[in-house]
């Protein structure tokens, strides 16, 4: 029987290890080259082909010594009940289930944690230097398959930050519903799936939806073909690794400003930023959501007015508070009024609670006074590109709602990207003559998500530092073997926290399953 690896606190080998160096060369001395990549995506989607492809272009182009797959999914085997003469519907079903189960049980971040003993054990036999206890700078990844849970995120970002990359992989729907066909599974199976997958309603599910926008990189595969996963894997490994000059897309570009504009948002709901470009790609404007001034434009902070008491942002009036929300509560009063013949009096409370979390009530935004991303990029657009719009693209952080969807129509816009989905838009059922979320349907405007950097990372993989890309006058070529991760990390605290992790999981007392699986 194996024994446990010993967890070795390192910190008394400090001083004499960086003995004679300054303070910024015994830092960089600990800077590692291990990668650690997150992947998460929509059931059907080629998460398992992605994941293999990183193994194996890491190890063959880039000289990674080793590169482990973390199937998450092995850790609900290992610890629940799993009868393996259930249809392949039903296994699916049935791991969802008791995934849900391990949440529910042992802290909704459990299968992220028990990746991140996976990683230190693994650490703890190949990366330390015996005579001293250090943990040793190395060459490897670690690709963890795959994330479905915001808890398992934020836990993996809180331990790794710049060591993490969460990669988004999606294919449109027709594709995974091949995807799925060949598992054996008809159509009502697959769709029953799919809307599980995409977002259950309680902490512990699956929330596809929520975790997904949060992801680094997004990969669209249109096909699952080897040359598609390829080049897509290529890329994303180039930009982060450094061995080519990497420009932005004109998608890139428009989304990274339509993130950016978001920020210029004080709504109390979310911000939202959008833009719109050309056809040709060319970005024309830019808008966000928040409350209309008289005369044109949104109200913004203001050198004019540093004190705001020019400002009737929702923020800034009568206290602070959202008026969409106000209504929707009033509204839900009286038709629980309305009902008052047929309702015990002292029912009421519990009767308009009951209506405020109905989702086709809280869906509601058509008494917010904000007015949305979209239409003030499309009103800047008519006012600073005229027609340009016209057979253009809008690139917007979440899915536009089913008021946005008629003026998005009527602007003559093509195209729509979003990063955040947004569940209750009615816009594809209210605009099903002119709307469509398939990408071969090129006779409507077509809603899709979006594919490339996510903005959040923007910057940091495509500004460079000064003179890094030239000496003496020539491009500084980067060999793929030598190539190391453009964003620095010490391996110093990293030990430290996922030594915090393994303490709290011990605390857990998780036992593997031991009884015997049908056969």
């Amino acid at each position: 029987m194996a024994t446990k690896p010993k967890l070795i606190d390192n910190t008394e080998s400090i001083p004499s290890l960086f003995e004679g160096r300054d303070a910024k060369k015994s830092i960089e001395s600990t800077h590692t080259q291990e990668l650690v990549i997150a992947l998460c995506g929509p059931i059907g989607s080629p998460l398992h082909d992605v994941a293999n492809k990183i193994k194996s272009v890491l190890e063959a182009s880039y000289n990674y010594d080793f590169c482990s797959i973390i199937k998450l999914s092995s850790y609900i085997e290992k610890y629940s009940f799993i009868n393996n003469d259930e249809a392949n519907f039903d296994r699916i079903n049935s791991l969802i289930t008791l995934g849900n189960n391990l949440r529910k049980e042992h802290g909704n971040s459990i299968l992220a944690e028990l990746a991140i003993q996976q990683i230190r054990q693994e650490r703890e036999q190949k990366g330390k230097e015996e005579e001293t206890g250090r943990y040793l700078p190395r060459r490897v990844c670690h690709i963890i398959d795959s994330i479905k849970n915001q808890s398992e995120l934020a836990l993996l970002k809180t331990v790794y930050r710049e060591l993490l990359y969460v990669v988004g992989v999606f294919s449109p729907l027709a594709n995974r519903e091949t995807n799925l066909k060949k598992k054996g599974l008809d159509v009502s199976e697959i769709y029953s799936l799919i809307d599980r997958d995409s977002g259950e309603e309680i902490e512990e599910g699956q929330t596809i939806a929520e975790t997904f926008p949060q992801c680094d990189f997004f990969l669209r595969m249109d096909s699952s073909t080897e040359a598609l996963i390829q080049n897509r894997v290529e890329r994303f490994l180039q930009l982060i690794l450094g061995t080519k000059i990497t420009t932005p897309t004109t998608a890139e570009n428009a989304m990274y400003a339509a993130a950016s504009a978001a920020g210029n948002s004080a709504c109390l709901s979310r911000q939202v930023g959008a833009c719109v470009t050309d056809k040709d790609g060319e970005i024309i404007s830019t808008g966000w959501n928040d409350v209309p001034k008289p005369f044109g434009g949104l109200y913004i902070n203001s050198e004019s007015d540093p004190l705001g008491q020019k400002d009737f942002r929702c923020w800034n009036k009568e206290g602070g508070k959202c008026f969409n929300d106000e209504q929707k509560t009033e509204m839900a009063t009286k038709i629980v009024d309305s009902l008052e013949d047929f309702l015990n009096p002292n029912q009421k409370e519990n009767a308009i609670k009951a209506v405020m979390k109905d989702k086709g009530l809280r869906g509601l935004v058509e008494f917010s006074r904000s007015i949305h991303a979209e239409m003030h990029a499309l009103l800047n657009c008519l006012n600073l590109g005229g027609s340009r719009v016209r057979g253009g693209k809008l690139y917007v952080t979440t899915y536009p709602c089913h008021a946005c969807a008629r003026h998005i129509i009527a602007s003559g816009i093509k195209e729509v990207y979003y990063i955040e989905p947004y569940k209750k838009s009615l816009a594809t059922k209210l605009h099903d003559d002119a709307i469509s979320e398939i990408d071969s349907d090129v006779e409507k405007v077509r809603i899709l998500p979006y594919d490339g950097v996510a903005p959040a990372k923007y910057l940091a993989l495509f500004r460079m530092s000064a003179n890094s890309r030239k000496s003496d006058g020539r491009i500084i070529t980067i060999t793929p073997k030598e190539a190391v991760p453009r964003i620095d990390k010490s391996l110093e605290a990293l030990p430290t926290l996922e030594t915090m992790v393994i303490a709290t999981l011990k605390k857990k007392e998780l036992r593997p399953y031991t009884g015997t699986n049908l056969k």
